[in-house]
């Protein structure tokens, strides 16, 4: 796996490239914003990782959600539009996570 950069990630735990995130429970748990907000990395390359399909999966869900307010504030290129529900408990840490990314991160 090529050691790909992170964006928000190493704001949050300090590792740098894919491969540490994946080696981190907290990098995991991020890495559905990290897919969300960063369309630097081809993720639909990393879709064999179960990890990165759970997360890649969970990234769509809020893409579908929110696509106006992530593609305002970012820019990225365009996920997979996905319905159904989110966790409501993980809107603070999503907009906390768009505000950092907004700001030039």
């Amino acid at each position: 796996m090529v050691k790909e950069k992170l964006r928000i990630i190493p704001f949050y735990t300090g590792d740098e490239t894919l491969e540490e995130a994946l080696r981190n429970k907290k990098g995991l748990s991020m890495l559905w914003l990290e897919i969300l907000l960063n369309d630097r990395i081809s993720w639909e390359l990393y879709l064999e990782v179960p990890e990165i399909r759970i997360a890649y999966d969970k990234a769509c869900l809020w893409y579908g959600n929110f696509k106006t307010m992530i593609d305002g504030f970012t820019g990225r290129r365009p996920l997979e539009l996905r319905r159904g529900k989110i966790d409501d408990r993980e809107y603070r840490k999503f907009l906390e996570a768009i505000n950092f990314v907004a700001g030039g991160a």
